[in-house]
């Protein structure tokens, strides 16, 4: 008789990932701070997908706070907005727009405030599929990746913020 385990359609089909519950492998992705977001992963989970709520971080950091909770994928697509803000008021708005951009800009932060958590929920999941299919018959190692993969980055918050102070840079005006 084969092992269940063995089987490699078992290790696509398993709805439980590599920990003895869903909430032990978020935990490990999320880190010690799992509680804050606990009860809003089982708001999302109930509901199939999202529900709005909100969590500050995003609204005064913006990508920052993606690239702290190494969510890079969304930090990414914040910033190519925030450029995409930045284009339509240089070549579409024009001067005197100043008002209607800073609105903009506000209600694209609120969003990221009113989604912040859903999306880190995705995030998370991302996470755990592909804990399960790099060690679909290993869950020790499984929560181990998870663990070292999760929690928080300080210093990719410091190297983004560095590379953005560096392009600028590069990119301002020079003046003779």
């Amino acid at each position: 008789m084969t092992n269940p385990d063995d089987r490699p359609e078992a290790a696509e089909t398993s709805p439980l990932p590599p920990a003895t519950t869903l909430a032990e492998a978020r935990a490990a992705v999320v880190g010690r701070r799992y509680p804050l977001f606990e009860e809003s992963f089982r708001l999302f989970d109930e509901a199939g997908g999202f529900r709005p709520t909100f969590i500050w971080p995003p609204l005064l950091f913006g990508l920052f706070w993606f690239v702290y909770r190494r969510m890079y994928l969304e930090a990414v697509l914040a910033a190519l907005a925030g450029l995409a803000l930045m284009y339509v008021r240089e070549a579409v708005l024009g001067e005197g727009s100043e008002g209607l951009v800073m609105l903009v800009s506000f209600s694209f932060s609120l969003l990221l405030a009113l989604t912040g958590r859903w999306l880190y929920w995705k995030a998370v999941d991302r996470r755990l599929e592909q804990a399960m299919r790099l060690y679909p018959h290993e869950p020790g190692r499984a929560l181990a990746w998870l663990k070292w993969k999760g929690g928080v980055d300080p210093l990719a918050v410091v190297l983004t913020l560095a590379g953005l102070m560096i392009l600028a840079l590069g990119l301002a005006p020079r003046t003779r």
